[in-house]
């Protein structure tokens, strides 16, 4: 009983993994908090110049990498390489997508990323993006398997979850920054809505993938609670930059949404 308030199902090295997802996190909000949205600290601050250009790189970078490696940590702990062909699912459906989408503009709308987030495939879409799906595509697999309904309510319930990062990630990745800009402004803080049902017909998708190559058992055997924690604390990340700089409507959005799965799922 005495590991009853702790994270159900996890151990010392997954609760390490998200410790050091989260301080890394904060560390990146704060800098954005203050230098991020106020350059003119700079002035005050000169020592820290030289380090703000590469900051941005070093961060969203790190946090992909970081976020990635802990839920890799997690999963091969439990069910060795057996989920392996999920990521390769992840990986290769979501890189056919953003090749496409910044190729034609279909299925997301029309944008390119920039060299912030390093190389790009094809000179097009950074080698991160794919990994970045997946390391919240099967958290949110996991969580979706946990809940009741069909096959495709469980697809379409994975999809939701995976979609609605893109509510604040959206925002603070290509307008509070430029990770990738957008080449026509839309309603939602630059961008097009049409980009959300992407997302949800990617994700669909992916969640398809999944069941295709048979993850359904190596879902199941990793911790719902564990999966939860890990989702919040990446989401966490886009939320609170959104919070800092004053996008309301994107968190509330995120909330409400998260709060009609939680009611409607028991997720």
């Amino acid at each position: 009983m005495a590991d009853a308030p702790r994270l159900a199902g996890s151990t010392t090295l997954d609760r390490l993994g998200l410790a050091v997802l989260g301080l890394f996190s904060a560390a990146s909000v704060a800098g954005f908090a203050s230098f991020g949205l106020h350059p003119h600290l700079l002035a005050r601050f000169p020592s820290s110049a030289w380090f703000y250009a590469p900051a941005f790189q070093i961060f969203a970078r790190g946090h992909v990498v970081i976020a990635f490696l802990v839920l890799a940590y997690s999963l091969t702990a439990r069910v060795g390489a057996r989920w392996i062909p999920a990521l390769l699912v992840a990986v290769g459906l979501s890189l056919g997508a953003e090749l496409l989408g910044t190729a034609t503009g279909f299925p997301f709308g029309g944008y390119r990323y920039t060299p912030m987030l390093g190389y790009r495939v094809a000179g097009l879409v950074p080698f991160l993006i794919p990994f970045s799906w997946f390391m919240m595509a099967f958290p949110a697999y996991v969580l979706a398997r946990h809940a009741s309904g069909g096959r495709f309510a469980r697809w379409t319930l994975g999809a939701v979850l995976l979609t609605t990062w893109d509510l604040t990630l959206d925002p603070a990745m290509s307008s509070l920054t430029s990770y990738w800009v957008w080449e026509s402004a839309g309603p939602y803080y630059g961008m097009p809505l049409v980009n959300l049902a992407g997302w949800m017909a990617t994700s669909l998708f992916i969640m398809a993938g999944f069941d295709a190559v048979r993850a359904g058992p190596v879902a199941d055997r990793i911790p719902a609670r564990l999966m939860a924690a890990y989702y919040a604390i990446v989401l966490a990340l886009s939320v609170a930059m959104t919070l800092a700089a004053g996008y309301w409507w994107a968190v509330v959005a995120t909330l409400v949404v998260l709060l009609v799965v939680w009611k409607g799922a028991r997720v």
